[in-house]
């Protein structure tokens, strides 16, 4: 029986509620209150304040007051008294502003229950201290006892922490997290401001993503601390739940740029450089993930990629400074392993895994400080490394500068030198090259006059013979032989005379032979309207055209007119057109028959036989109004100059 009345009595002290006394102020409730993890969501007021439900409650027994990410509600019983014989005005202050719904409930007269909201899906306009805070205002009439409600939703960590404090006690601690808040931000803006100076005036990179990186880091913690929210975004509360995982992975992203160009990964460590950016395009494209996500999922892939970064880049701060001993790696990865600390402080104690504490609280950003501090730090020694490589390599340069200087010195007189030995060898060869070109010239003009006498020796031979016979056909023969050779001591002639002893002037050259060929028939009633462009073409090929220029003409006076017809015409055009020189003869005569149907014609076999010399040449003769003729070939000397 004695057992029995021992189990009940332990059974009513386990039943009866633990009231808290509000006159201790502060205190810290959640190691007094009962909690209850409702993981469907389902639950309210009046379902809460069922029996079987109110069993369930249960204290944190020493546990911390961080649930860490999960998607459960939860409920909080807390159980306060007044023992005092006038009212109490205190506060009840959840210690994380990022819990994004908290109703607070509290029983009426009538047995009904009274709500109040607060939470940073709610404007901050509607907040009680109008502040990012979630506080709920509570007066505890004399010697009264309550049991007060309070319902959890949130896609961020589930701390529930919960403090009783006055309002004076409120406004205390206010004061001193502004002034660590303003010490700390205010400390990161003065040196973001003297790297983005120096930026300014070194034209570093590495100054500049250092810049944008820790503008970035501190954004973030202004939204982690609720202080964006107050004075950023006051009244759109549903920015909090999309810019906060996107800033985690903008701020690593550019961690990882900063880190490339800090270290030169891609000179010093290529292969960790790879990896680096492997991770850099897999958080660009979490970025862009976190802005589609649910809050909750966008949060957890934020917390992958800090962990994924911070732990790869103090990696590779520990093979740069370890393997290649690079001086800058040692700032740097103090840096990073303070920020990783902290960072990691601050993540337990929000999983409760480790209490709350000063470190644990501040953890991340006493970590962001010294990183901020230490890079900075960094920056500066790399200044220094610049600056002693600098003069180092201005001594250098002065050396090498003096030692070319002599070498030059030396080198341009000794060049004097051999450039008067050789200028005076020069002259001389100079000299003998002009004196040399001159009688070459000389020579070969004489040549030419030597061999337009032969000719003129051979022609008057000709006519001697074409005296001795009246046979009309040999007379014929010898005229057109005579006639071929005039055409070609032209050419010698106008070379002697000429002071270009290799080409000859076309226009010139064909002007002759339409005037010799005229003489020669005596064929002074034709009326000529000739036109030449200015060519230059080689001896070779001067003397094949004028040859073939010469049968035409012939021709033409010969045979094209009949006898006392009146209103005769010759048209003869020389042009080139690109690097192919183009000869026209035609007439208004008779016209010629023959040039189809007998192409044994001496004649015609002739101007076959010479075109064949000219390089590409093409021929077409027909009748056409007369007598139409057209020589074209290609003009090599024209060809070599270009």
């Amino acid at each position: 029986m004695r057992i029995i009345i021992i189990f009940i009595l332990l059974t009513a002290l386990i039943k009866a509620e633990n009231y808290v006394d509000v006159t201790v102020s502060p205190s810290a409730l959640h190691e007094n209150y009962f909690y209850l993890e409702d993981k469907k969501g389902e639950l309210s007021i009046d379902s809460v304040l069922i029996e079987d439900i109110q069993k369930t409650f249960r204290p944190l027994n020493g546990r911390s007051a961080g649930f860490g990410l999960t998607k459960s509600d939860f409920w909080i019983k807390l159980s306060l008294e007044n023992p005092q014989k006038y009212p109490i005005k205190r506060l009840l202050k959840f210690d994380y502003p990022l819990l994004d719904n908290v109703a607070f409930y509290r029983s009426n007269p009538d047995g009904t229950y009274s709500k109040k909201i607060s939470g940073d899906s709610v404007a901050v306009a509607l907040h009680e201290k109008k502040d990012e805070n979630i506080l709920f205002s509570l007066t505890m009439q004399p010697q009264s006892k309550e049991t007060l409600y309070f319902h959890i939703r949130s896609n961020s960590s589930m701390d529930l922490q919960l403090y009783l404090m006055s309002d004076e006690n409120y406004y205390a601690s206010q004061v001193t997290k502004t002034a660590l808040l303003g010490i700390f931000y205010g400390g990161a803006a003065i040196m973001i401001l003297y790297n983005f100076f120096l930026f300014l005036s070194l034209r570093e990179r590495s100054y500049f993503y250092y810049v944008i990186f820790q503008i970035a880091n501190i954004l973030t913690l202004l939204a982690l601390s609720g202080v964006a929210f107050r004075y950023l975004w006051p009244d759109y509360p549903e920015i909090n739940n999309t810019i906060i995982p996107f800033l985690i992975v903008l701020a690593h992203v550019l961690a990882i740029v900063f880190t490339r160009t800090f270290l030169d990964t891609k000179a010093l460590l290529p292969k960790q450089d790879k990896v680096l950016l492997f991770i850099l395009a897999f958080s660009f494209v979490s970025l862009f993930l976190t802005t589609l996500l649910d809050y909750y999922y966008g949060l957890i892939l934020s917390v992958i990629i800090l962990f994924i970064t911070t732990s790869s880049l103090v990696t590779v701060g520990l093979i740069a400074y370890f393997r290649y001993n690079v001086r800058a790696s040692k700032f740097y990865l103090i840096a990073w392993i303070l920020l990783l600390i902290g960072t990691t402080l601050t993540g337990m104690k929000n999983i409760g895994l480790l209490p709350i504490n000063f470190f644990t609280t501040w953890g991340t950003q006493i970590g962001v400080f010294f990183e901020l501090l230490l890079l900075s730090f960094g920056l500066a020694d790399r200044i220094n490394v610049i600056r002693l490589q600098k003069e180092r390599f201005q001594d250098d340069a002065a050396q090498k500068a003096k030692l070319l200087t002599t070498v030059l010195r030396k080198s341009k007189e000794e060049l004097e030198r051999e450039v008067k030995e050789r200028t005076a060898e020069l002259d001389i060869a100079n000299q003998e090259l002009r004196k040399n070109v001159s009688t070459k010239e000389v020579l070969l003009k004489e040549v030419h006059h030597r061999v337009k006498n032969n000719l003129q020796v051979i022609i008057s031979m000709m006519w001697l013979q074409r005296r001795r016979t009246h046979n009309e056909a040999v007379h014929t023969l010898i005229d057109d032989s005579t006639a071929r050779l005039q055409s070609m001591a032209v050419i010698h002639e106008m070379l002697y005379q000429s002071h270009d002893i290799a080409m000859v002037k076309l226009e010139d050259y064909l002007r002759s032979l339409v005037d010799l060929c005229r003489r020669n028939t005596l064929s002074e009633s034709v009326r000529i309207d000739a036109s030449f462009q200015p060519l230059e073409i080689n001896l070779d090929s001067a003397v094949t055209m004028g040859l073939i220029c010469n049968e035409v003409l012939s021709n033409v006076f010969k045979h094209a007119f009949r006898v006392n017809q009146t209103g005769n015409k010759l048209f003869i055009r020389c042009e080139q057109r690109g690097n192919r020189v183009s000869l026209r003869i035609k007439d208004n005569g008779i016209g010629f028959e023959g040039f189809t149907q007998n192409k044994k014609c001496i004649g015609i076999m002739l101007v076959h036989s010479l075109a064949e010399k000219l390089p590409e040449a093409e021929i077409v003769y027909k009748k056409w109004h007369g007598t139409y003729f057209k020589l074209e070939f290609l003009n090599e000397s024209d060809i070599s100059d270009r």
